[in-house]
């Protein structure tokens, strides 16, 4: 009887510990990874990447063999945030477990980034993934799959593993590989380096290997998961008339101003000599250009374009009448526009400070004005440090005068994005989700940055983008610590936007298919917000910038990353949409169509804990059986 009791007790111990092994699901890829020879030559290198999910509270593990670098660990946070959004599964309802190891002795880069969120969404809907396929690249918020750096190595070390298939970011079939190479000059030999273009489809042909650009996340699922998720329709979308009522208000604003600024300075111009007629006259006529442009755009229905023509036309009027009072008046006028610009940021600093957003509209208007904040207290903060040295007039660059023109104006801006508070359906906003969001895209952008600069240095190279980056980066840092979290979320996006960018134009051989790929994101992330009634202002604005600079790749990749990242930031904010999902691989053909939802994903895991509780049950009975069979042969 006692050993009867004794088989039940230890059933009962085995229910939670099966039960709880249930509960967390996990999926295994293998993933490349770049690291250096003792003779100084780069290596390729597979490394064994393990994700789990299970109910949780949002966070995040991370852990390495060998140590990682920081952009690593952040690629962890932003795949989980990604593959959260695309399975309409709150991030906040699930612990993520990442555990990567490699032969490599350090791993470096958020290249990993693709594969972890892949390997994310196999193990939140329980799936296996094609060990035949290796993918490298980043990951970015919006989904889109972002350039690495050696490729070539990683392609090799695919192949030794027997890959059949590695997919690579859309741009990079065609990669700039450095070699070194030696040079003897008299009795000594230097060792210099030599640039050559690598063709990745060429080199995987004669490996064995198929390479397959892929442009975003969805893409790579369909190949490595056999998911087809559907994205929201990636039509250009159309702005609200709200919207852009307010805009032309803004630019008939400016107009106005510029022209009344102008008429002003003309009227005094008589009073200076020759010289300086002419340099205030090619000033104004500069504002009369863009005065003109500005008209152009309205008329053609780009509002927000036509804002910006507007905003420099005022801009540069302005800073013609400065510089005639300068002249006339010297450097009290110069301390004069000082305190006045000063006492334009204070005002605007009080207001926003004071201004709590109650939809997302809101939250949309504070973080672009808090953007036009930061940078018009740091266009001051040059005009100070330029009027120190004396240095009021534009020489190689622009002088003190012409960057408090541009400050007090620049605030104005931030008065007006705040017109916006107000067009969405009334919410609360989450504080701490403010937060966390904030958080997460600043950690990215760390990450992408420093990966950038790593890739940069390596080649030799330098970018003014990186250093766009690192400027807003800085700023990002500070707002955060000071828990101004709006201001650093448009901060860290603006920092993210030119760290890729940093990146593409080095290591992008087709930018026009990076520019694709984000303007079809960035409409699709636009589209589902407006269907649910979120009127994405920023997003929709940045959109219609990048449209316009299609002639310029780089800017116009630029506009279209922003674009897409504050699109995503709203989406991070609001509740995740259901998305319809196809089971089918691109290499085999019958689809089978399922709906992929939180419930579901808890059904899932319900049933498994019910086979193992049968199994248990079942185990238990049996070994209860035998215990009893032992004791009666004994009595």
């Amino acid at each position: 009887m006692m050993r009867k009791i004794f088989a039940m007790l230890l059933i009962l111990m085995l229910i939670p510990l099966i039960s709880s092994t249930a509960e967390r699901s996990r999926a295994f890829l293998r993933v490349p990874a770049v690291y250096q020879t003792a003779e100084g030559v780069l290596s390729g290198t597979l490394g064994n990447l393990t994700v789990e999910v299970e109910k949780g509270e949002g966070i995040v593990y991370f852990s390495a063999e060998p140590l990682t670098q920081i952009d690593t660990q952040g690629a962890a946070r932003t795949a989980a945030l990604v593959a959260s959004y695309l399975l309409g599964v709150d991030p906040k309802s699930m612990n993520f477990y990442y555990r990567l190891e490699s032969g490599s002795t350090v791993i470096g880069g958020p290249s990993a980034g693709a594969a972890m969120t892949v390997a994310t969404v196999a193990a939140i809907l329980g799936k296996q993934v094609r060990q035949d396929i290796i993918i490298t690249g980043m990951i970015n918020l919006d989904g889109i799959i972002g350039p690495v750096g050696g490729i070539p190595q990683k392609l090799e070390a695919a192949a030794r593993a027997g890959a059949k298939i590695f997919l690579v970011p859309a741009g990079q079939e065609i990669v700039e590989e450095t070699v070194p190479k030696q040079v003897r000059i008299g009795p000594l030999i230097l060792t210099t380096v030599e640039k050559r273009k690598v063709n990745i489809s060429e080199v995987g042909a004669k490996l064995g290997v198929e390479v397959i650009e892929v442009s975003t996340i969805e893409e790579a699922l369909n190949y490595m998961l056999g998911l087809r998720i559907e994205r929201p329709p990636s039509e250009r979308p159309e702005i609200h008339k709200e919207v852009k009522e307010i805009l032309s208000k803004w630019v008939r604003n400016y107009l106005n101003q510029s022209e009344a600024i102008r008429g002003s300075a003309q009227s005094e111009i008589g009073k200076l000599g020759a010289l300086s007629k002419r340099v205030i006259n090619n000033i104004l006529s500069d504002s009369e250009k863009y005065s003109s442009s500005a008209r152009d755009e309205m008329a053609k229905g780009n509002l927000y374009t036509a804002a910006s023509y507007a905003f420099q036309s005022v801009v540069e009027a302005d800073y013609a009448r400065s510089l005639l009072n300068y002249a006339l008046r010297g450097e009290d006028y110069v301390s004069e526009l000082m305190g006045r610009v000063d006492s334009k940021l204070r005002e605007l600093g009080e207001r926003l400070n004071s201004t709590k957003p109650q939809d997302l509209s809101g939250v949309e208007a504070i973080i672009a004005s808090k953007t036009r904040y930061y940078d018009a207290k740091n266009a001051l903060k040059k005009a100070v440090n330029l009027a120190s040295k004396g240095n009021y007039l534009d020489s190689m660059g622009w002088g003190a005068i012409h960057y408090l023109t541009y400050a007090y104006w620049r605030a104005d801006t931030a008065f007006n994005w705040m017109d916006l508070m107000g067009l969405s359906q009334r919410m609360q906003v989450d504080e701490i989700r403010m937060k966390e969001v904030a958080s997460a895209i600043l950690y990215e952008a760390e990450s992408v940055i420093s990966y950038s600069e790593s890739l940069i240095q390596e080649i030799g190279a330098s970018s003014s983008y990186l250093q766009e980056a690192y400027s807003n980066l800085n700023d990002a840092n500070s707002a955060f610590s000071s828990g101004d979290y709006y201001g650093s979320i448009g901060l860290s996006t603006t920092a993210l936007a030119y760290g890729i960018i940093s990146i593409h134009e080095w290591f992008t051989s087709d930018p026009n298919a990076v520019k694709e790929a984000v303007k079809s994101s960035c409409y699709s992330s636009i589209n589902a917000l407006m269907s649910k009634g979120i009127i994405p202002v920023l997003a929709l604005s940045y959109s219609e910038m990048a449209s316009l600079m299609e002639g310029n790749l780089l800017e116009s990749i630029v506009y279209y990353e922003l674009a897409s990242a504050h699109a995503h930031v709203i989406s991070l904010l609001s509740q995740a949409s259901e998305r319809r999902i196809e089971t089918k691989s691109p290499l085999e053909s019958a689809p089978m169509v399922e709906t992929v939802t939180v419930t579901q994903t808890v059904r899932e895991e319900s049933r498994i804990q019910e086979v193992y509780l049968i199994a248990a049950l079942i185990f238990g009975i049996f070994l209860g059986f035998l215990v009893g069979r032992k004791s009666h042969c004994y009595t």
